[in-house]
């Protein structure tokens, strides 16, 4: 994907994740970006199914693009052609075709973040499974106050957290649309002149260039990127498999 920026209303926007009851045990959360990025949040509070053909009905944008899928709570069972994964806290796949038939079988108190963008290109790759936690060798930055864990894909790139409580950190800033959500503790965060605490009913979408940073109340999150950030510590070895 092209380092391409189009969007004139680049600002800084915290935001919240009002759920849309969708039928009787699965509410749906949407969020899109400043730079056409798209993050989903569906919580279960009963068992359903999420599968290629609700991407297609609902959210025709990012078909057959890239998609991370995030399992952050409870336990699911992924099914395709290929493959059967029983998936638990911090398993991720991510899907590039719709055309072939997969599903997430949810259980109550299962939730799943979709990660995606409309900018992405239409691709044909193959499908990958691994876990934020126990397929990548995690950064530690200052000393254990922050563990990264960083996921470098085709068009995006996603890092998960792990801030202990007290840490402070600043950002100069980068022309990357971020979107940095909370699934677990928070933190008081700024981005420019923005300020609020982040917790697990909210997010932020940061600016272009715009500084950013705040206090780690002990916090485990995820950073989003779009496009994905080239630097070095955002490509790391991760234990994947392909299918």
């Amino acid at each position: 994907m092209k380092n391409n920026l189009k969007s004139k209303n680049q600002k800084s926007n915290f935001f919240n994740f009002d759920n849309n009851q969708i039928n009787n045990s699965c509410k749906l959360a949407v969020f899109k970006g400043w730079n056409k990025s798209l993050l989903i949040k569906i919580s279960f509070s009963g068992s359903g199914i999420i599968d290629n053909n609700f991407i297609k009905s609902n959210f025709p944008s990012i078909v057959n693009k890239e998609k991370l899928f995030i399992i952050t709570s409870g336990k699911s069972k992924f099914k395709s052609k290929n493959k059967l994964f029983n998936l638990k806290k911090f398993d991720a796949i991510s899907i590039f075709s719709d055309n072939q038939s997969y599903s997430f079988e949810c259980k109550k108190n299962n939730q799943i973040f979709i990660v995606s963008s409309e900018r992405f290109k239409k691709r044909k790759n193959k499908s990958i499974y691994f876990n934020f936690k126990e397929s990548i060798k995690p950064i530690d930055i200052w000393g254990g106050q922050c563990i990264s864990s960083p996921y470098s894909g085709i068009d995006l790139n996603i890092v998960m957290f792990d801030l202990k409580k007290d840490f402070r950190f600043d950002d100069q800033g980068h022309k990357n649309e971020q979107i940095t959500w909370v699934i677990s503790g928070s933190m008081n965060f700024y981005s420019n002149k923005s300020k609020k605490k982040l917790t697990n009913q909210n997010g932020i979408d940061i600016g272009s260039s715009h500084k950013h940073g705040g206090v780690s109340n002990g916090a485990i999150g995820f950073d989003a990127f779009f496009p994905k950030r080239n630097e070095k510590q955002y490509k790391h070895k991760v234990k994947m498999i392909k299918f």
